[in-house]
């Protein structure tokens, strides 16, 4: 009977460290874990502002783009060579006597 009593006792302390054990792990693993969640969601936070970032970056240059078209357009124009081409280089369009007629 005396022994029993010892070997109760002495099973309540191997289970006692064995459920603290446990616990510790469980707390370190739950720590563990809502430290990666926080990293998780802070990455995602930067990530989304990187996105945002480049988004805009992209609108700005397709704003851009569009407007560097348009100027293309009116700079290229036939109207407005002709017109440069008279004003600033003194041409004019030659009288017919004055054309050649090339035939390959």
């Amino acid at each position: 009977m005396v022994m029993n009593k010892y070997n109760k006792a002495f099973e309540r302390q191997s289970n006692s460290g064995v459920i603290w054990f446990v616990f510790f792990l469980s707390l370190i693993l739950v720590c563990s874990s809502a430290l990666g969640v926080v990293y998780a969601v802070n990455e995602s936070r930067h990530m989304l502002n990187e996105l945002q970032t480049l988004e805009n970056q992209r609108n700005d240059l397709q704003v851009e783009w569009g407007q560097l078209l348009l100027e293309q357009s009116s700079l290229v124009s036939q109207g407005r060579v002709e017109d440069i081409a008279i004003a600033e280089l003194g041409m004019k369009i030659p009288e017919m006597e004055n054309m050649v007629m090339v035939r390959p």
